[in-house]
Order: structure tokens, then sequence, then C-alpha cells
């Protein structure tokens, strides 16, 4: 495999002209002689273009060996190039050479050779109607680079992460937004097949213009299909080398033409721009290597951040400034990722505009200094207002010495049979006791320090608290949904469900009045809070009401892995209602002064990092919602517009069956009619040429349904997508 990736640079200007590079609703504003290709222009390069580019070459480490370069005409002829022939770059591009490190999400790497990087000025843009093909000069001329590859991917998710790597790096630079959805990265992949072991290559297949990483995917296996067939059936690959298109509805790839081999341009020297010297500004021009996304990840990776967690703070680069500069003030970066995503929002990373004072609090942290709360509360405070005084704020709230010691001599007094036997080794007990001491301080107690003051204070005799103050395991990660039936922080991973089981009660159900009772609960994981030696969990089942699970670590030993499980996992969950501590109370809530003290918990399926953050849906693109649909309706406003919808429909059809009417479905799809008020011609797949109507008032029906006797009926029309 290989690719060709094109990649449209940000400059304010067009390549070679001086015309806005950049949207416009309006066809043919953002033109002149120059990108419609008129006789008697003369061509002016954009210096900062060029600029651009040497940034990539220095950052995907070429030796940048041409220190003049100039410009090529590449000849083929079609409507979106009025010169019929694109200025480019064929035999002197600005880097000849490059490579493109990249993680897969087990860990291992894997390097991709560049072979060259070239300035080339995009096409115009063709909009096809019925009977005709109209021109928008505007993209005509904008500045790319196309980064083209050896033929050296032999894995088919290798591309996908290449190229996400690809557009990666391009943000890091500030060179490109690389938008899929407004077309500014693009990649073309080559294809063939050999026999394990031949040296040469045969006939390649070019699927052209792929602007999805999941399309690319399933566009390469369908290519690789379709070539092994043939390389079966005839035993040696296809002579023909073509060029096709991806259909991503069908799922298949349709052979647009033969591919074009290099003699088919007739590549020749532009004469009408003189050749460039490059060499001050490759002297000048540097890229800090450190700051790019293979080397942020392996800092994440060799800390003990899973890979694909990595990719989340190098898939922006805000995200990765800020994770860089904590990481720079703390050196912990394992801690610092996992605090990031614990307490971070992706939208709040650009509102961190102090990294010291954001570092000193994460340190607080780190050394039990300040307990959860206050310190959730002091992120919240310097994201909303920088000038925040965080010290004054944890001097104010912070809990005195004397009356965490006064409030454990109380809890061992009233616990000492606990206390014994702690006494004689059983470590673990001391969570119930951290548990009680917390119920008489609040929050804004340490729950670590309170466990090191317990055990100090019993004196265990021939045992060492092992846990008290051990680091986390940076090796323990929680399964997949794959695994195994196993345990993990006592809680049961992949045991078949019984479905009598999987629930007694719904969220609705729950109340005040059912306290002290046993429950089990099933839903998705809304989110999760760590306070130390509690874990709190927003539970949301198919009642879509939430509901707070109390995690606590005499049930769960290791709470700190559960407290990793992702948004969106479905879990299983039993234990007895209780009444929620009187500072955790949540008016907001129906059920937001009880909650539910879990015994038990089951991940039934973990879930993946979101491409969007559920409560925060309407925050995303349109088209990442579309993309994941089924997770959009997952959040509460889409869902209530569905419940709404049907609730509608319920009225409607209850009112006129009170008054007789029955309801009649007519066919959606029909041959087309003259008596029909309006009709959506709809072309069939299955039968090329041929058409269907999406009627959307068919008489006929009503005809047929009145001279058969229906008095009174109704149908509830469906609007399709053309209304």
């Amino acid at each position: 495999i290989g690719l060709e990736t094109h990649i449209r640079l940000n400059t304010r200007t067009k390549l070679f002209c001086g015309c806005p590079n950049g949207e416009s609703e309006t066809p043919n504003t953002h033109i002149c002689p120059v990108c419609t290709g008129q006789m008697g222009i003369l061509p002016a390069v954009n210096r900062e273009a060029i600029r651009k580019a040497i940034y990539f070459g220095k950052a995907v480490g070429s030796g940048m060996g041409n220190r003049v370069v100039y410009w090529d005409r590449k000849h083929y002829e079609y409507p979106d190039l009025p010169k019929n022939f694109q200025l480019t770059q064929f035999l002197r591009p600005v880097v000849p050479d490059g490579k493109v490190e990249c993680y897969r999400n087990d860990g291992t790497s894997f390097t991709v050779e560049i072979q060259q990087v070239h300035l080339e000025e995009d096409a115009a843009r063709l909009l096809h109607e019925r009977n005709e093909t109209l021109v928008d000069f505007n993209k005509a001329g904008v500045p790319l680079i196309e980064v083209v590859t050896r033929p050296c991917i032999h894995e088919i998710q290798d591309a996908s992460i290449y190229a996400q790597y690809l557009q990666r790096i391009v943000q890091n630079l500030g060179i490109s937004e690389a938008s899929l959805e407004k077309g500014e990265f693009k990649s073309d992949v080559s294809v063939s097949l050999r026999r394990k072991g031949d040296p040469g290559l045969n006939p390649r297949a070019e699927i052209k213009n792929l602007n999805s990483f999941r399309f690319m995917m399933e566009a390469i296996v369908e290519q690789v299909n379709k070539q092994l067939e043939y390389f079966i059936r005839h035993d040696h690959p296809s002579p023909d080398q073509i060029t096709v298109l991806f259909d991503a509805e069908l799922k298949e790839t349709r052979t647009m033409r033969k591919k074009e081999f290099a003699a088919d341009y007739r590549f020749a020297r532009e004469p009408d721009i003189p050749p460039v010297d490059i060499q001050s500004a490759l002297e000048e021009i540097s890229v800090e290597e450190s700051l790019l996304p293979f080397a942020v990840e392996t800092i994440l990776i060799r800390g003990g951040v899973l890979p694909r967690d990595a990719k989340f703070f190098t898939s922006d680069p805000v995200r990765s400034g800020v994770f860089l500069e904590l990481n720079r003030l703390v050196g912990d970066p394992l801690f610092v990722a996992r605090t990031l995503t614990n307490n971070l929002k992706p939208e709040d990373y650009p509102q961190v505009t102090r990294p010291g004072a954001l570092a000193e609090v994460f340190t607080f942290f780190r050394e039990e200094k300040v307990p959860a709360s206050l310190f959730q509360e002091a992120i919240g405070e310097l994201l909303r207002d920088p000038a925040f005084d965080y010290h004054a704020y944890f001097n104010k709230n912070s809990i005195p010495e004397e009356r965490i010691d006064a409030c454990i001599d109380q809890v061992l007094l009233e616990n000492s049979g606990i206390a014994a036997e702690i006494r004689n080794g059983d470590i673990k007990k001391a969570g119930i006791l951290v548990g009680r001491v917390l119920e008489k301080t609040g929050k804004l107690a340490s729950g670590k320090t309170v466990r090191e003051k317990i055990i100090r204070k019993i004196q265990v005799n021939g045992s060492e608290d092992k846990s008290a103050g051990q680091p986390l395991n940076s090796e323990k990660i929680l399964p997949k949904a794959s695994t195994r039936p196993g345990k993990i922080n006592g809680a049961r991973v992949g045991h078949p469900v019984v479905m009598d089981r999987y629930r007694t009660h719904y969220i609705s159900d729950l109340s005040p009045e059912k306290l002290s009772e046993t429950v089990t609960l099933s839903g998705w994981v809304s989110s999760v809070r760590d306070h130390g030696e509690l874990v709190f969990i927003d539970l949301r089942d198919s009642s879509y009401e939430i509901f707070q699970i109390r995690l606590n670590r005499e049930n769960f030993p290791d709470l700190d892995d559960l407290a990793k499980i992702n948004p969106e996992s479905v879990i299983l969950v039993s234990g007895t209602i209780i009444v929620r501590s009187q500072d955790d109370i949540n008016p907001g809530l129906r059920t937001g002064t009880i909650e539910l003290d879990a015994r038990v918990l089951e991940i039934l399926n973990h879930a993946e990092t979101l491409p969007f953050e559920i409560r925060r849906a309407a925050k995303s693109s349109e088209s990442v919602r579309f993309r994941y649909r089924f997770l959009d309706h997952r959040n509460a406003d889409t869902r209530n517009t569905i419940i709404n919808r049907h609730r509608v429909i319920k009225l409607i059809r209850d009112l006129l069956d009170e008054q007789r009417f029955i309801e009649i479905e007519t066919p959606v799809l029909s041959s087309g009619t003259d008596e029909g008020a309006r009709e959506f011609i709809v072309p069939s797949r299955k039968f090329p040429g041929k058409f269907y109507t999406l009627p959307q008032a068919p008489q006929q029906f009503k005809q047929m349904l009145m001279v058969s006797g229906y008095e009174r009926y109704f149908q509830i029309a469906r609007c399709f997508r053309d209304e």
C-alpha cells in the first residue's frame, strides 16, 4: 500500500496569485485571471507556502537536499483545470524524502518512508447537475502539499494510522487545519498484491479522494478482496493499472479509468516561474521534534499510558501542549495524563492559561496535601478565573490535623472490633474505618492521609500496610469487552448475564421510599468521579435518569482501577439504597438525596474512548454526530425529541380512534402517476435507468380506499429528507 495525501495549506492567499485562500459560499468570487488560466498572465510564487512546506519537511526528518526548487507542468484535460495543466513539482520537490513514525493501538510502532513532498495548485470544484456541469474556481490555485509515500505499508490498519499521524503533524505545526469535512485532507491510496517473496510490484489500483479514515480502511479491504479473487481465478494479478472511486454506501469500488503513467502527463519545466533558492529559509526554519505527536506519545506510553489514550492528547495541539507543559513541571506523565483526563473536558484545555498554577495544584493533589473535592473545585475555579488564589482557598477550606485526629480517635473507639482485626493483620478492613471517618469530616479530608493515620494509631502487629502510599501499577489495564470471564477490582468481568438478574429495578422506579432495599441496576456509565477512598459512578439506564453509585475500598480493594472505567461502558451493580451525606445532595436530580452503596459490580462491556462527549453533543460537529448517530441518540435532548414525537403521534392516533377513524399504511415506493400532487423521483440502484417515486399525496390510494368503503381513515405520512 502507498498513499498520496493532499493537504491544503492555510496561507492567506493562493499559491500563484493574491486571491484569498478561504471559504466562500458564493461561487467564483475569489478568482482572477491567474486562477482561471487566462492568456498572457504571469504567476507569482507564494513565499509563505514554501515556508510551510519546509516546516513539514523538517518535521518528517527530511534531508532537504534540494536547495533550489522549481515548478513543472503536469498536463491533463479536465473541466476543473482551466490551463489544461497543473503547476506542480516533479523533478525538484521542496521535500525530497522523509519518514513518519507511528504507534499502533497495541503499542508497537512502524515507520512509513516518504518518497517526496511537493507543492502544487489545487483544481477547481465541479458541481454536476442533471444536464450540465458547473465549475467553481474559488478553489483553483489553492496551495497544497502532496505527501507521497513509498509502497512500504503492508497492513491495512497501518494505512489509516499513518494518515491520522499525518493529519496530527500538520495540525500541530499549524500549517493546515486539515479538516476532513471541508476536504482539506484527502488521500489517494494505491493497492497491489504480490506473492510472498516476490521482489517486484504488480499493477496497482489507485482509490481516489478518500476523506475519511474509516472509508479508507473499508476501501482497502474491498480492493484487496477484489484483487485476491482475481489472483485466485487466474493465477496471476490483473494486468490493468486502474483508478477507482469508493462508494461509501455500497461499500465497493468502481473503476473510473485506466491509471495513467508518469509519461502520460507529459511533465515539462514551467518557463514562467524562475527557480527559487530556499537555502536561507532552510537555515532559518527549525522544528522542535519533541513537540510532535510521535515524541509526545512516546513520553506517555513509556510513562504507562495506553496508546489509544495517548492519542487523545496528540489529536489536538492544545491538549498536547497542556500535557507537555504540566509534565515538564510535575514530572509524572501517567499521573498528569490521568488527572487531566479525569478532571478536564476536551473543551476546557484552551482555558488553561496558567499551567504553572495548575501544575502546583496537581502536585498538592499528588502529595495528598488537598483532598479530591477541593482539588476538583480549585481546577474549575482556575479555568474560570486565571487570577484565582488557590493557596487562600485551600487554607480556608482545609480541615485542621487536630480535627482529623479527633475524628479518627472517636471512630476507633466506636469500632474497637474492626480495629482489633486490623491490628491482627487484616489491613483491608481499614477501608471501613476510612469511610466512617470521612462521614464525620466530610470530603475535605484526604482518604489516603486518614488511612495512614488509622494504621499508625492502631500500630499493626507484624504486618505492614503494603498498599498505603504505593503507586498505582501502570501495567494494570482494564480488559477489553472480549476478555474471558475473570475478576478485577472485586468486579466480575465478562460473565454471561441471565436476564432475570440483569436488573430488579429501573432508575425511574427508585425513590426515598426504597431506602435500605437491595436492588440490582444495569446501564451505561455516564461519568466517574474519583475521591480517593470513594469512587462515584453516575449510572444511566433506558429510563434515561441518572443515579449515583457509591464504591468504597472495603468492597472493591483495588478501587483505583475501577476509577479508570470509560464513560458509556455497560455495567451491572447490586447494593443497598442509602441516604447521601449532607454535602453530597444534588437538588437537580429527582433521586438527588439517595444513592446505591454497591457490593457487586460487573463490567459487561468496556467502551472505547468516545469521539465526543455525550452530554455535550451539541458542541460537536454535525458530521461527527451523524457518523456516530447511535451515540448522539444517547444525548438527553436528542432522546427527548424522539420520545416527544412518539407522544404526539400516539395522541393523534388516540384522538382519531375515538372518532372511529382507522389507520392505513399506503406504499412508500410506487410507480409515478399523474394524480399525485407532489412526488420525489428516486433513481433505483438495483436497476440502473429505472426510477421510483415517493408519493407525498397519493391520490390513487385515497380513491381506492374511498370506493372500497372505508369511510374514515387516516395515515401519518413520513417526512422524507428532501423536505
